[in-house]
């Protein structure tokens, strides 16, 4: 509501308010605290949508004064390390050329993070702007940024606010903003375009404009990262470099890798948050990627205590050797389909939230498609396979498919994002359920081979399917995180490849 009371207080008599969730904007908001709030919500200058953000203004056709963002994101999945939930889709490259585009000429987007002593988050905010703009045809974003912190940024959880225009901001533009920091004496800049030209680094202050600045320290990665690329004698780009060799991760993020608040490394996460470093107000986020390869752990462990250690000390029993030739490569298989079929339907989750407009509509649709297309495609395996050995056709298959979708999805789900939920809910459907039947086949399709082939280790085939869900659901986000979820998808085509090679093994027992 801080947005929306900003904009009425300032006089706007046309202000779209977006929340996502219904309990705070209907239950609390227009119910329980509407005479609290003085009806903010009703008021007649004020629309309320409850919907994803990212999704309604892709879905708009209205171009905006002001696009504004205070602390918008919710910790509560990521600290759980539910990652597949998380809301970061509000702050990818694509998601501030959408804010860009629905802009009017002098509109700007106003964004305000948590920042620290070692900034990162609002940084990241500088990070994304300037590369989404340098999309745009912007390659020196200098003159299209402010950046203005409460306080001189000389502890952890100071709001820092980041005003940015597609235009270059003006020198009319530049001075209010100046004016305001000279009457807020608390209020510190940490950039401005005046400051990229004339600021000597060590300078607490800028007599000239009479207005105090951030510490040095604080002020030098702003500066750093919206300084336009340029490559040295030795062929390396300066601003990129700078990047990779910060100490957080302040690289932009994409649809495809939408994790916006992990700023830890990988491999500072625990010394970091051990040496109490990295326990500043973001460390529900940096505990949650802890979390998962804890997790991750765990489930490596219990797998290999109670499916691979028993399976090696009954290798030679008699079940064991009328499994025959090829015996590793059939339980391979069903480790090989688990995981491909988990991978592909964590990325699947991720790729549909911002079409449904929902993290919960995603999961809830793609899983109950995913359940329903495959429990049919189990049920046809054995009238569409007369023999097992078959099963590689559908295998490869469902490779080309998920391999395809990485082009196919952005484009039609792009295209779509306009349409009515029943249409969404359809087009869902139509792309899903096919792939989820193919999917659905080469597990049944194992277990029957198995039995024809008189291999008694059906037992153990149902388990190591189950812990490569367990193990692949897991992976799927360590894959996501670091990789993108393109990687996700194709590391389960080449699982599904896997399976393909690992049924010739039913061919050359004649099944």
């Amino acid at each position: 509501g801080v947005d929306v009371l900003r904009a009425v207080a300032n006089g706007s008599q046309d202000v779209t308010g977006i929340e996502i969730n219904p309990i705070i904007a209907n239950t609390l908001m227009r119910g329980i605290y509407a005479d609290y709030s003085y009806h903010l919500y009703e008021r007649p200058e004020v629309r309320m949508h409850v919907a994803d953000g990212r999704s309604f203004i892709r879905n708009s056709s209205e171009q905006y004064d002001v696009v504004q963002m205070t602390l918008v994101d919710t910790w509560a999945s990521t600290a759980a390390g539910a990652f597949a939930l998380s809301e970061n889709n509000l702050y990818t490259v694509e998601a501030f050329e959408e804010y860009f585009r629905h802009l009017k000429p002098d509109g700007f987007i106003a964004i305000t993070r948590w920042e620290f002593k070692e900034p990162r988050e609002a940084l990241r905010v500088v990070t994304q702007a300037a590369e989404s703009l340098r999309r745009m045809g912007v390659e020196d974003a200098r003159q299209n940024l402010m950046v203005v912190s409460d306080g001189p940024l000389d502890e952890d959880g100071r709001p820092v606010f980041v005003l940015m225009k597609k235009s270059p901001i003006t020198a009319e533009e530049q001075d209010v903003v100046i004016a305001h920091l000279q009457q807020n004496p608390t209020l510190h800049a940490i950039y401005l375009p005046v400051i990229a030209q004339s600021w000597k680094p060590g300078s607490t202050e800028m007599p000239q404009l009479r207005i105090p600045l951030a510490r040095a320290e604080a002020m030098l990665p702003f500066l750093s990262v919206m300084k336009p690329s340029q490559t040295n004698v030795a062929g390396v780009d300066s601003r990129a470099q700078y990047i990779a060799d910060y100490p957080y991760n302040i690289t932009p993020v994409y649809d495809k890798n939408p994790f916006f608040f992990f700023t830890l490394k990988t491999r500072d996460v625990l010394d970091k948050i051990m040496a109490g470093s990295g326990r500043g107000i973001d460390w529900k986020i940096n505990l949650g990627v802890t979390v998962l390869f804890m997790v991750f752990g765990i489930s490596v462990a219990v797998v290999l205590a109670f499916l691979v250690l028993p399976l090696l000390l009954v290798r030679k029993s008699p079940e064991a050797t009328q499994s025959g030739a090829g015996s590793a490569a059939r339980l391979l298989y069903f480790i090989a389909v688990g995981l491909g079929f988990i991978l592909v339907e964590m990325a699947l989750i991720q790729r549909f939230v911002l079409f449904l407009g929902h993290p919960t509509y995603a999961l809830t649709v793609v899983v109950f498609l995913m359940l329903l297309s495959s429990g049919a495609g189990s049920f046809m395996a054995r009238r569409w396979l007369s023999r097992p050995a078959q099963v590689w056709a559908p295998l490869l298959i469902i490779a080309a498919a998920v391999s395809a979708y990485l082009y196919v999805l952005p484009g039609v789900l792009g295209t779509m994002i306009g349409a009515g939920f029943a249409v969404k809910l359809m087009l869902s459907a139509a792309l899903i359920a096919p792939l989820g039947f193919a999917m659905g086949m080469p597990f049944p399709t194992g277990l029957r081979a198995l039995d024809e082939m008189k291999d008694r280790r059906m037992e153990w085939a149902w388990a190591m399917n189950a812990a490569a869900s367990v193990l692949g659901s897991v992976s799927a986000m360590i894959i996501a995180i670091h990789y993108g979820l393109n990687m996700t998808l194709l590391s389960g085509a080449a699982a599904y490849l896997l399976a393909a090679a690992c049924s010739r093994s039913f061919r050359a027992a004649g099944v």
